[in-house]
C-alpha cells in the first residue's frame, strides 16, 4: 500500500485521536468517517441532479408533476420528516 502524508491541525489530530480506539489507525478512523458520510448523505449525486433538473423546469414555468399542498398538509409532512431525522 502506498502511503501519503497529509497536513492536519493540532486540533484535528486531537479529535482523530479521541475517535480512534487503541487498535485503530488514523487511516481506519478517516475511512470510517468517509464511509459514514457516504451512507448518510442526504441525496446521491444522481438524485441531486434529478432534483436540480426538476427545479429548473419549475423555475421556467413547467408545472408538470407539480401539485398544491395546503399549509396543514405541509406541516404534517415536515413533522413526519423531523421525526424520521430524530430516529
Amino acid at each position: 500500500m502506498m502511503t501519503k502524508t497529509i497536513k492536519i491541525s493540532e486540533k484535528t489530530h486531537k479529535l482523530l485521536s479521541e475517535l480512534a480506539s487503541k487498535n485503530e489507525t488514523f487511516n481506519d478512523v478517516i475511512a470510517f468517517l468517509i464511509d459514514y458520510y457516504h451512507e448518510n448523505e442526504e441525496f446521491s449525486d444522481k438524485q441531486a441532479e434529478a432534483y436540480n433538473r426538476d427545479i429548473e423546469k419549475f423555475e421556467k414555468g413547467d408545472m408538470e408533476n407539480v401539485s398544491e399542498l395546503t399549509l396543514s398538509e405541509l406541516e404534517k409532512r415536515i413533522t413526519k420528516l423531523e421525526n424520521e431525522i430524530k430516529k
